[in-house]
């Protein structure tokens, strides 16, 4: 007597695994791009792109904030993140600096900066918390630059309502990965003179409106103190009159690889 056929196993769902799985949703990111440089002189190169998108339109906005009229020290502020909030933080900011700078008891904002920003945000996040969740958060970089003799800028990234203290440069946005790729092999702020300093900010912010969604429609470029307690603003022309003058990134590696690369022998064989 022939045995009949095993019967089919029956279907267990994975305990582990939900009977209707979905997929985990995309983590946000800001749609944009704003660094900042250290230039050989001492000052920052502030850049930043000019493309704000909502999802249903996009246009060209310009993201670098400057507090004015300030009696010891300059104030910019470029953000990434949802317009509002960010729009909310640098009047928050410039309020409260303008209030201690016509104080009675005036220290001027250059010693206490610091906190009066960092205050001014911590009431931002603890007011609007569902807000300054939206789309992965807000981060800012601020830059605060002395009118005194023998002081350099600071820059400073943003952790919520922290001021983190950075060296060199600092990037946030959907252009953040490219910006930090090109920023960590081409960015030495000591060998890079202002011009150069320009042209390596222009190359990264083309590169990654080339690459990174949101991140377009030009860019504004500010130079703070580089050299003398001067500002130096880029338009969006001037930026792409700067653009227009870098080769294409496959035709200057491939030039340079002509004349300079070697390959083993056996890969002719």
């Amino acid at each position: 007597m022939i045995n009949s056929l095993p019967k089919p196993r029956p279907i267990v769902l994975c305990p582990f695994l939900p009977s209707n799985p979905k997929r985990l949703p995309k983590r946000k990111v800001p749609m944009t791009l704003v660094a900042a440089f250290r230039c050989q002189n001492g000052g920052i190169l502030l850049c930043a792109d000019r493309e704000e998108d909502d999802g249903y339109n996009k246009r060209e906005i310009n993201k670098i904030y400057q507090v004015h009229g300030l009696s010891d020290c300059d104030v910019f502020i470029a953000g990434a993140g949802m317009t509002g909030p960010i729009t909310r933080a640098c009047a928050d900011i410039d309020e409260v600096l303008h209030k201690a700078d016509a104080g009675l008891e005036r220290k001027g904002v250059w010693l206490e900066h610091r906190g009066l920003v960092e205050s001014s945000l911590k009431v931002l996040y603890k007011n609007y918390p569902e807000n300054m969740k939206e789309s992965g958060g807000m981060g800012l970089l601020i830059i605060v630059a002395p009118h005194a003799e023998n002081n350099v800028p600071i820059l400073y990234r943003t952790d919520r309502w922290m001021l983190i203290p950075e060296s060199h440069y600092a990037a946030y946005g959907s252009g953040k990965p490219i910006a930090d790729y090109f920023a960590g092999r081409l960015f030495e702020f000591e060998r890079l003179e202002k011009a150069f300093m320009a042209i390596l900010a222009a190359f990264i912010l083309r590169e990654a409106q080339r690459t990174a969604s949101g991140v377009g429609l030009g860019a504004d470029m500010v130079f703070i103190h580089e050299g003398n307690k001067s500002l130096h603003f880029a338009p969006p022309n001037a930026v792409k009159e700067l653009e227009s003058g870098i080769p294409n990134l496959s035709d200057a590696i491939f030039s340079y690889w002509k004349d300079h690369a070697t390959a083993p022998e056996w890969v002719n064989k």
